[in-house]
């Protein structure tokens, strides 16, 4: 929230009900204007107000966007090099903005206690130095295995030395397949207390205000890291007893890791013929505790995977806990099956789903061949309208001119135009620069709040910023950014022009008089 202060008027401007007249502003910043004060005012009520010019230029962002797909091995069980998932790309992939990194409990930790962190380290090290955030995504329960090929294995094989019961079936690649037992009496006391041990191991050393780790994916039960056994059909002995199962597998995610957002899949199970209701969906899977813990939700099987139950999850909850959308086949499938939606077909479902993340399996290749024939694609999902957020100043307003030492009041107006929400809080900054871009003053407001921002609204807002007495006078270049909530140093592109070297967006000038 912000400040108190008196009732007296603070500024006027036009939208506020104030006539004014036009000011030529030589500058790509848009229309420039000042009001005009009443002859009884001092100079302090002669306003600036900007009205920036909109970009249509893709914009990759923080906590939004499309993704690429790195991991020690695909989906087809295929080995993949560090090279291949790091310097295989051949480029930093401007377009994208986060790395789904999966990788299986049977490669980190092979032996009991035993733990290779160097593969992992390399690909996150590799990608967090090109400004990418990372989903890690690590499979602890099975790979039932995809197209005929029999997918990899997840468990370590000391967990079934050790006495943790697993329940046999036959995996979509039609090999046999083995998954824990999740009511066997050894799944509570030998699985859990091994799972809760590796993702202390991973907290550890990775949920880190300065980790690129913003989402840590959610996994324990079924195939795929699906959330499901849409392969195996374990057979529960009752609703509430599989509720419980789940409920504390969320809760050990939500309780292991404070800084990384972990992200649950919402498919629908194996049982979802026999679900009554959206509240019955939520219990069967667990995620009423998820939702109580801010989840993010992810879901796969996009385009031809969707039905009943999700659909009203994500219309009811999208608002409030960032989306997730995984393409239901990879990009080498779409492009050469031919029956699963055009790419930008998959697109549009993304974006009417209001999701914040897009994945495909874009591996080295797949991304290399992404390039080539659907960067347009690529493009038009981080244009106006596309995934994520893309926030815009529509208007904003500062006194012309203000002694040192005073209260610099700036009133602003905003829009988001895509379908999903910055969901983690960037507070608005203002600079004072000379004409070269040196920060002369500074000051964040901490109650600029845009995580409710949602497409289709205005919102409109006031910051306050306290000038330091012994400022120089002089004319000064008004910069704004929306900056890391910890670091301090902008971070978000915004959908205007007049951005500089460091992401800060000069809107204006004024003029500092002697405090």
């Amino acid at each position: 929230m912000h400040k108190s202060f008196s009732r007296r008027e603070v500024l006027k401007t036009i939208g506020w009900g104030v006539t004014a007249s036009s000011l030529n502003y030589s500058s790509p910043l848009g229309a420039q204007e000042k009001s005009v004060s009443d002859s009884n005012r001092t100079n302090r009520n002669l306003l600036t107000t900007v009205r920036p010019i909109e970009i249509s230029d893709p914009l990759s962002n923080p906590y939004m966007g499309w993704g690429l797909w790195a991991g020690i091995r695909y989906y087809t069980g295929q080995r993949f090099t560090v090279d291949y998932n790091t310097v295989g790309f051949g480029d930093d992939a401007p377009l994208f903005n986060w790395v789904l990194i999966d990788w299986m409990w049977s490669d980190l930790e092979p032996t009991r206690g035993v733990y290779h962190w160097d593969d992992l380290d390399t690909i996150i090290n590799y990608w967090s130095h090109r400004k990418k955030q990372i989903e890690l995504r690590v499979w602890v329960t099975d790979d039932p295995g995809w197209n005929g090929a029999p997918g990899n294995t997840a468990c370590p094989d000391w967990l079934w030395e050790a006495g943790v019961r697993f329940h046999r079936y036959t995996g979509e690649g039609h090999s046999a397949k083995r998954e824990p037992d999740y009511t066997d009496p050894s799944y509570a006391k030998l699985y859990l207390p091994k799972l809760q041990q590796l993702l202390t191991r991973l907290a550890e050393r990775y949920d880190k205000e300065d980790s690129p780790i913003i989402l840590w994916g959610v996994m324990g039960y079924g195939q795929w890291g699906e959330w499901h056994t849409l392969w195996s059909h374990y057979l529960w002995p009752g609703i509430q007893v599989k509720h419980e199962v789940l409920a504390n597998l969320v809760r050990m995610y939500a309780t292991t890791f404070k800084v990384g957002k972990p992200s649950i899949s919402y498919c629908f199970d194996w049982d979802n013929k026999q679900v009554k209701s959206l509240r019955d969906f939520i219990y069967r899977q667990a995620l009423d505790v998820a939702l109580e813990e801010g989840f993010a939700f992810a879901r796969h099987g996009f385009i031809d995977g969707l039905d009943t139950w999700d659909t009203e999850f994500m219309r009811k909850y999208w608002r409030g806990n960032p989306m997730w959308a995984e393409g239901n086949w990879p990009y080498t499938d779409i492009k050469n099956d031919g029956i699963h939606g055009t790419f930008n077909e998959n697109l549009d479902v993304m974006l009417a789903w209001h999701s914040n993340y897009a994945h495909f399996y874009m591996d080295a290749a797949s991304y290399q061949r992404a390039l080539r024939e659907d960067k347009d694609v690529l493009e038009r999902g981080l244009r106006a309208g596309g995934l994520g957020y893309r926030l815009v100043p529509l208007s904003l307003s500062w006194p012309k001119e203000l002694p040192a030492g005073h209260l610099l009041v700036l009133r602003h107006s905003w829009v988001n135009r895509n379908v999903g929400r910055l969901y983690v809080r960037h507070p608005l900054k203002l600079y004072l620069t000379d004409a070269e871009g040196n920060t002369k003053f500074s000051e964040a407001d901490p109650g600029f709040d845009p995580i409710s921002w949602v497409c289709g609204q205005t919102y409109s807002g006031i910051s306050v910023f306290h000038l330091p007495k012994n400022l120089p006078s002089g004319t000064y270049d008004v910069r704004i950014a929306l900056v890391d909530l910890f670091s301090g140093e902008p971070v978000i592109q915004l959908g205007i022009q007049g951005q500089d070297s460091v992401r800060r967006y000069k809107v204006g000038e004024i003029r500092i008089l002697t405090g």
